[in-house]
């Protein structure tokens, strides 16, 4: 019986290992990827072909699938521009006055929200007051709350979120709540909360659905006519200070009042339709706008059911367009290698093309040994990486030429540009463009070069581990 049993596990194995070997040959587009991944399956036993399934497939599951079909459909039927006309909401656009125009547009032949005038926008670099201006509108709130969120922390400031959040439910405002199954873990007790006070709190795929695939959005939407979006999650150290060794936390944020809100709101309908199979139609939830500003914004959003990615087209997009001046804030730098060569060839042009990232310690030392491998690479083609020393860096931000501005949840990664569901907001006007460079200049004043020197002073056990964990690049 034993050499029966031995034997049947073998051939179970070996047909594992086949069935791992084909999907990395058919599932992954990028010849590298494929390779590694055949070695690591063939060479590692068990943990190679466990791996694969584990994190390598990017398989769709039923339940993405579902929002893949959903999305043809919002397209097709219920398209935000559909729903505004039939509620009488004015859907002009932004006149394409500048280069930054025709980025607009083709982000717009990809499915997203158009560019809009009319809006106002104020950015927040300080966690406190950004918290502060989202429990503000919150408590202004009339007829609906939703929150979208990666992180929502089971502490102080998140007890004191859901705590705002149930008196609005009990007052008879309608709660929503989206939150990504892994990010939220340990915030079941405070869904439970609020689902008894009568908010509903949904999870945007179950734990195990895949380790990968997580919603990265952080998104607050009151009334349909103010939206919160950004680099924050809701967790103590997002108010200013970091988790790792109690350092200050840098992050960015923004608020938006204005017609692009509506796009905002749209990007929650259709997840929440995803979640629960319920869509959100009505006036009530895309208030009417009489143009609050003057700032033209572009709200887009990407993740892995769309390709190519709109996220990731506006990062390529803004950067070919650039002319004299890129400024990127990211806390993590492991660009793919179309981001690579384009950020080389705007530094070898002679584009002045600055990274602000982290500088130790990290907040996540796997991915920053990535970082370091992909950060001496970029150095040696003219790119200036800097490390943010006070703590954290945890924003994600792009400014290019005092022109143009990006903010939002993406990273300058493969986690963000192709596994991971983002938002991100354009602007391109020069008030906006100006807040957001000042706001990158200002943690450049308390940063160091990370180039060659630098890396060579690295401890040389770090050192020795960079080259490794760069095989991780993939899912980082």
């Amino acid at each position: 019986m034993g050499q029966w049993l031995w034997t049947l596990s073998g051939w179970a194995y070996s047909l594992l290992v086949l069935l791992c070997l084909l999907g990395a040959l058919l599932r992954k587009r990028e010849p590298a990827q494929a390779l590694g991944w055949s070695l690591a399956i063939v060479f590692l036993p068990v943990l190679g072909p466990v791996s694969f399934l584990l994190i390598g497939t990017r398989q769709i599951s039923p339940r993405l699938a579902r929002k893949v079909r959903h999305r043809s459909l919002f397209e097709q039927e219920k398209s935000v521009e559909r729903v505004l006309a039939e509620h009488g909401r004015d859907v002009s656009r932004a006149p394409e006055e500048s280069r930054w125009g025709s980025l607009g547009r083709m982000l717009e032949e990809l499915g997203q929200g158009p560019r809009r005038v009319g809006n106002h926008a104020e950015l927040y670099t300080d966690g406190k007051l950004a918290f502060a201006a989202i429990e503000a509108a919150i408590c202004a709130a009339r007829h609906h709350v939703h929150i979208e969120s990666y992180i929502f922390r089971d502490d102080s400031l998140g007890r004191r979120m859901i705590g705002l959040l149930c008196e609005k439910a009990r007052a008879g405002v309608q709660v929503r709540l989206i939150l990504d199954g892994i990010g939220a873990l340990l915030g079941y007790r405070l869904r439970r909360e609020l689902a008894r006070a009568g908010g509903h709190a949904v999870a945007f795929l179950p734990r195990l659905a895949s380790p990968n695939l997580r919603n990265h959005r952080k998104i607050v939407v009151c009334d349909g006519a103010v939206g919160f979006f950004g680099g924050l999650n809701v967790g103590s150290e997002y108010l200013g200070r970091g988790k790792t060794r109690d350092r200050d936390w840098a992050d960015m944020h923004m608020r938006l009042a204005g017609p692009s809100v509506w796009d905002l709101q749209w990007i929650f309908v259709e997840d929440w339709d995803f979640c629960t199979g319920e869509f959100l139609e009505g006036t009530d939830y895309f208030a009417p706008s009489e143009g609050v500003g003057e700032a033209a914004a572009q709200v887009i959003a990407g993740g892995p059911d769309e390709r190519p990615n709109p996220v990731r087209q506006a990062f390529l997009g803004a950067f070919v367009r650039a002319r004299r001046r890129i400024l990127i804030a990211t806390p993590y730098v492991v660009p793919d290698q179309g981001l690579r060569d384009v950020l080389e060839l705007a530094a070898r042009s002679g584009i002045e093309v600055i990274v602000v990232t982290q500088h130790p310690p990290p907040d996540h030392q796997l991915a920053f040994l990535c970082t370091l491998y992909y950060v001496r690479e970029l150095e040696e083609a003219g790119v200036k990486v800097f490390g943010y020393r006070p703590g954290v860096m945890h924003a994600k931000a792009v400014a290019v030429d005092g022109e143009w501005a990006m903010v939002g949840t993406a990273n300058l990664d493969n986690r963000s540009m192709f596994l991971n569901f983002e938002q991100m907001t354009l602007f391109d006007g020069a008030v906006e463009a100006a807040a957001v460079t000042a706001a990158i200049e200002r943690l450049l004043l308390d940063s160091t070069r990370l180039d060659a020197a630098w890396l060579r002073g690295r401890p040389w056990l770090q050192r020795v581990l960079i080259q490794p964990a760069r095989l991780l690049a993939p899912l980082m």
